[in-house]
């Protein structure tokens, strides 16, 4: 199920915000049930469906990447649903959200319209936020808030976390532990899979270039914009996560990143 949280092109996700907020406590009946249409497959979508190849599927997976800022509420609420969070370094995130063209404006802006993200969050990253001049300082920031704000919530609860770099470069290693964080059994035939494009990789991808997939930002982003980046992750207390290296610091997925790095991330706010 292709992006059910996309407020834009989803008729009836319209009401919600664009990269939706909501604390792990928060009542919202409306969003409560349309959560769990999704999660239950009662929903007929273009956008929504336009990945399906199978008519009756034993199983179904939920891919979004707007739905970050409420991973914890649907955790709190659907504690039965696992939960894959991917984390990809952000030089690489805001390399491709500009060569795909994305209006920075677009995501902060929804951002800084709702309260409780601002109190909960932003209020005291208002001076960073502000001055971000460039494309790629912004989408920077946004890259921080979807990151920030589920490793924050989840503190103290399970998250399977997963590392973009480690699961391209050792699939092996990475997807059994994905299967048993879903407590799905698997067959070596996955593997076959693993290389593939996805449906959504275009032309130019590095996928398709031949370039080598995990550093090429690098080459995609001035010495100066990757500085810019890297500084505005670091103010957001998350520059521990991958530093100025192309491969995350942390070497081993999971959920335990969270426990032993929230107290950098608890100094910064």
């Amino acid at each position: 199920m292709f992006e059910p949280f996309h407020s834009k092109l989803v008729e009836d996700f319209a009401q919600f915000n664009y990269f939706q907020y909501m604390r792990p406590n928060q009542k919202d009946d409306a969003l409560h049930n349309y959560v769990r249409r999704i999660l239950t497959g009662q929903i007929r979508d273009r956008w929504i469906d336009r990945q399906v190849e199978t008519i009756w599927p034993k199983w179904r997976v939920i891919k979004d990447v707007r739905a970050c800022l409420f991973l914890r509420w649907i955790h709190n609420r659907f504690p039965e649903v696992p939960i894959v969070f991917i984390i990809r370094h952000p030089c690489a995130v805001v390399a491709s959200r500009i060569k795909l063209g994305w209006a920075p404006d677009h995501d902060l802006d929804p951002l800084l319209e709702q309260e409780h993200l601002l109190e909960d969050f932003l209020g005291r990253k208002l001076a960073t936020i502000r001055s971000a001049r460039t494309d790629e300082e912004k989408h920077a920031i946004a890259w921080c808030v979807s990151n920030l704000v589920p490793l924050r919530q989840f503190r103290g609860t399970p998250l399977h976390v997963v590392y973009y770099e480690n699961l391209y470069l050792h699939p092996e290693e990475e997807i059994p532990k994905i299967f048993s964080a879903i407590g799905r059994p698997y067959t070596e035939s996955v593997f076959r899979y693993a290389r593939r494009p996805s449906t959504t990789t275009r032309m130019q991808s590095a996928v398709f270039s031949g370039t080598d997939i995990i550093s090429a930002w690098r080459h995609e982003l001035s010495a100066d914009a990757i500085a810019r980046v890297l500084g505005i992750v670091d103010d957001f207390g998350l520059g521990h996560l991958y530093g100025d290296s192309d491969l995350p610091l942390q070497k081993k997925s999971g959920y335990k990143l969270i426990d032993k790095r929230q107290e950098i991330v608890d100094s910064v706010f």
